[in-house]
């Protein structure tokens, strides 16, 4: 097998990339689509299409994961499938290129792996997980929902009033709720699954590499805190009367952050979202709704903050936290790492390896066992969940080309394993 015949086009690549920034886009150049919006259902449509026209028979699962299939001309039809795949799903106000470029440059590297005319050894898939954000409640949603590892009644709940649940976007999809287990699918399906994702951190755009080889992915904690107290006039109640539900959850936000920085660098700590009830300028809140999203490697520290944060909210009135979401960290496939690492080196593009401090639908898949591995590209600055987020052309076409490369090797079984996590240069 000549992997060399494999190309990616860079030119269509980028207009894919373009293209798809389209869909939600703000006039700062950030993106407004949260998962099955009318932006995303619209992006999500594009997208099918352009999976069609590189021809793949395209299906959608009973939780909206869309699903392009490759197969073989012959003799593996029906066989585990090599898959790979990302998010079209946004933050609020994000950027363009998270989930994104790796749903673009699995795309690339299907069509490039097409046009080289090698054999595929297996069927292929690209996968694109349905709010992996988490807009409706817990993030890597589609994912879990394919390996049966929801929350129990997950897709009835929401992150706070008035925010949509998952079964609600489903029905105005035109399907139906009740019937999302049969999303369901048999690890035995999968023979490996690949992830291509910015970095969304500044290591390999500070040291000029295109390529990081993903070990690990952290443990995430997502908890919901909700904070009781009791409306009232803000002009005719006096200050000593008051039960200010914004003051105690003010409370909570700088103790978290004392109790998180206080266990030390290898856990971080975040209350990203909150919600003040009523929510007027002349009224005293009377409930307020937070996010804390919890990250770390070693799962000894997350339990630890668990402890020392209840306590906290123990000592305040009204006070409560629910847990939306634990998922364990996720350790990379040593073969697949080493299959990736060759693909650098045969194309002499230079790598490093590194643990990802974000979550991506990848962290699912070995939890079930299936071999996993993930590509990181370069964003510009580290800049990520902004407008200001940002690739290089160039980065995004490497990272295509070396995710083709892997699939191939993992496909022919081919390639030797790196022995050194080490940075590699051209």
């Amino acid at each position: 097998m000549d992997i060399s015949r494999i190309r990616v086009n860079k030119v269509r690549l980028r207009k894919d990339l373009e293209d798809l920034g389209k869909f939600g886009e703000e006039p700062d150049g950030g993106i407004l689509r949260p998962a099955l919006s009318d932006a995303d259902l619209k992006a999500r449509e594009w997208f099918k299409g352009r999976m069609r026209d590189a021809g793949l028979q395209v299906r959608e699962d009973t939780v909206a994961n869309i699903i392009g299939r490759l197969e073989p001309a012959s003799g593996a039809q029906g066989a585990p499938c090599i898959a790979t795949g990302s998010h079209i799903d946004a933050v609020l106000h994000g950027g363009k290129f998270d989930g994104a470029a790796g749903l673009c440059c699995s795309l690339e590297a299907m069509r490039a792996i097409q046009g080289s005319g090698i054999p595929i050894p297996c069927p292929l898939e690209l996968i694109v997980f349905t709010d992996e954000e988490g807009g409706h409640y817990a993030g890597t949603f589609g994912s879990r929902a394919m390996f049966d590892l929801l929350v129990e009644n997950e897709i009835y709940k929401s992150k706070g009033a008035g925010r949509p649940f998952m079964a609600k976007s489903l029905e105005r999809m035109g399907k139906d709720p009740a019937q999302y287990t049969k999303a369901v699918r048999s690890p035995s399906e999968f023979r490996a699954f690949l992830e291509l994702h910015i970095e969304q951190g500044p290591v390999l755009d500070s040291l000029g590499i295109p390529v990081g080889v993903v070990e690990g992915i952290v443990a995430i904690d997502r908890h919901l805190i909700e904070v009781e107290g009791k409306a009232g006039h803000a002009g005719t109640t006096p200050m000593r009367l008051r039960d200010d539900a914004l003051v105690k959850a003010a409370g909570i936000v700088t103790a978290v952050n004392r109790t998180v920085r206080f266990l030390g660098p290898e856990i971080v700590g975040t209350i990203g979202e909150m919600k003040v009830h009523p929510g007027a300028f002349n009224i005293i809140p009377g409930k307020v709704e937070m996010t804390l999203d919890l990250r770390s490697m070693k799962k000894s520290l997350l339990k630890a903050a668990r402890g020392k944060i209840r306590e906290i909210l123990r000592s305040i009135p009204g006070a409560r936290l629910e847990t939306a979401l634990s998922k364990n960290g996720s350790k990379m496939d040593p073969r697949i790492m080493g299959l990736i690492e060759e693909s650098c080196r045969q194309r002499g593009v230079s790598w490093k390896r590194m643990g990802s401090g974000a979550g991506h639908d990848a962290m699912t898949f070995p939890t079930r066992g299936i071999p996993t591995g993930m590509v990181f590209i370069p964003c510009k600055e580290g800049k990520s969940h902004c407008p200001d987020e940002s690739i290089r052309w160039k980065d995004a076409t490497i990272g295509a080309q070396i995710l083709a490369d892997a699939i191939m090797r993992i496909g022919f079984n081919t390639g030797t394993k790196s022995t050194s996590g080490k940075v590699r240069a051209h």
